[in-house]
This record gives structure tokens, C-alpha cells and sequence, in this order.
């Protein structure tokens, strides 16, 4: 059977690359993007033909439904769906600085935005012999890893305790999926010098950042309610 991957926040970035290397693998993988210029531009700039463009808005419940329409013609079901798509709006700002309009932001996009995409792209996986949920996550959304100083210290409420809450969500879906259901399980490319941290020098390139979701994505050990970084399951 054909595999199908969902890629949000893909127009750019670690979600760019982890289009391509799934491409590679011969999944057909549909790219998914707010701004249709960009998107498309995305596909183009891959040279592949096993890319489909998708629009979708993460924080618009009418733009995922469409998203979801527009896959429905092309396949019932949906292999790997990865929720890339991710704002961190609060660099250099501290926590008793950050607006609360800023705040809410994060959480529409990290959180809710996750939330809507799997409560809508749930009954697609489930028809997959072997479908896998996958929440971009960081590292510094571990509060025991953070509360250590094992990750980078960049204190940022907004970005770092929507991803907490996005880690939430994989748990407590996890739990409802058991061993019966798809997999769901986060994980972490750690640093990584993208768009989202204003290429900030000395992390991973895109590509190989990308390769350790991708890896996980592809692996046949299951991680169902697991968060991961590239060693392996790390602390909540």
C-alpha cells in the first residue's frame, strides 16, 4: 500500500527538509502551509513528484477542514501525520515582560493549532496499518531537563510552556491510544539554526535536524506517548 505523510510548517525550515527525506523514502507527502506563494514554491524548489501542496492554517478550523478535504481525494488514510507548524514569538523577551496577546499567540499556534490536527486528521491515521502521530517539540519544554540546566537557558514562557502543553497533549493521547490505537509521540531536533530562533549560529543545520524526526518517523520501535530527543526518550 502507498504511504502518505502530512507535513505542517513545511514550507521552510526543518519542515522543508523532513518533506524531502520522506519524499526519499518514497512516501507521497503532502506539504502543508499557510501562505500558498511559499508553498508552492516549496514543492517547486524539492523537484519532486511524489510532493502535493496543501494550504492549511493551523490556528483556522475552516483551513484544516479544507486541508483534510483536499487529502480525502487523494487517499483514506495517512501514514505519518507531523505537526511541524510552530511559532516561538517571545525571543529576548522575559516572562515578566511578555504580553499577554504574545502568550495566547504561542498557544494558538503550538497548542491549539496541534490539538485541531490531530482531532482532525485522527480518523485518517487510524486507517493506516501502522499510523504514527508526531508533535515537534524542544527540548527546553522539558521542565526537568530545563530545571537542570541540561538544556539551552533561553526562559521564554510563551514558546517553551506552549510546547509543554504540546507534550501534554502527546501523554494524554497516548494514554487514550494504549498499545490498539496509532502512535503518538513528540520529539525534539534540539538546536537548530532556523527562521524560528533567528538563525541563531552554532546549531544543527535544517537537514540534520530534520533526520531525527524523520528517523523516529520512519523507525519500527514504538514510542506511543514518548517524548524524544536524538538519544532517545528524555524526561517530561
Amino acid at each position: 500500500m502507498k504511504k502518505f505523510a502530512f507535513v505542517t510548517g513545511a514550507n521552510k525550515g526543518i519542515g522543508l527538509e523532513v518533506v524531502r527525506q520522506l519524499a526519499e523514502k518514497d512516501y507521497h507527502v503532502f506539504l502543508g502551509a499557510r501562505n500558498e506563494e511559499l508553498g508552492k514554491q516549496a514543492v517547486k524548489s524539492l523537484g519532486l513528484s511524489n510532493i502535493t501542496f496543501i494550504p492549511v492554517d493551523v490556528t483556522n478550523t475552516e483551513s484544516i477542514q479544507n486541508s483534510l478535504a483536499k487529502i480525502n481525494v487523494i487517499t483514506n488514510h495517512l501514514d505519518l501525520l507531523i505537526n511541524n507548524a510552530g511559532i516561538a514569538p517571545d525571543f529576548n523577551i522575559k516572562p515578566s515582560e511578555i504580553k499577554l496577546e504574545t502568550l495566547r499567540q504561542a498557544f494558538e499556534v503550538n497548542f491549539f493549532g496541534t490539538f485541531q490536527m490531530i482531532q482532525t486528521f485522527l480518523p485518517l491515521v487510524n486507517k493506516s496499518e501502522r499510523g504514527k502521530i508526531i508533535n515537534v517539540t524542544t527540548d527546553m519544554a522539558s521542565q526537568t531537563m530545563f530545571d537542570r540546566g541540561e538544556t539551552d537557558p533561553i526562559n521564554i514562557l510563551g514558546y517553551n510552556s506552549s510546547k509543554t502543553a504540546n507534550n501534554s497533549l502527546t501523554l494524554t493521547f497516548g494514554k487514550e491510544f494504549g498499545s490498539n490505537g496509532p502512535e503518538i509521540f513528540g520529539v525534539t531536533p534540539g538546536f537548530t539554526t532556523t527562521d524560528l530562533n533567528h538563525n541563531s549560529a552554532g546549531g544543527k543545520t535544517t537537514a540534520e535536524g530534520a533526520k531525527i524526526i524523520a528517523d523516529f518517523a520512519l523507525s519500527n520501535i514504538n514510542y506511543n506517548g514518548k517524548i524524544l530527543n536524538a538519544n532517545g526518550i528524555m524526561p517530561w
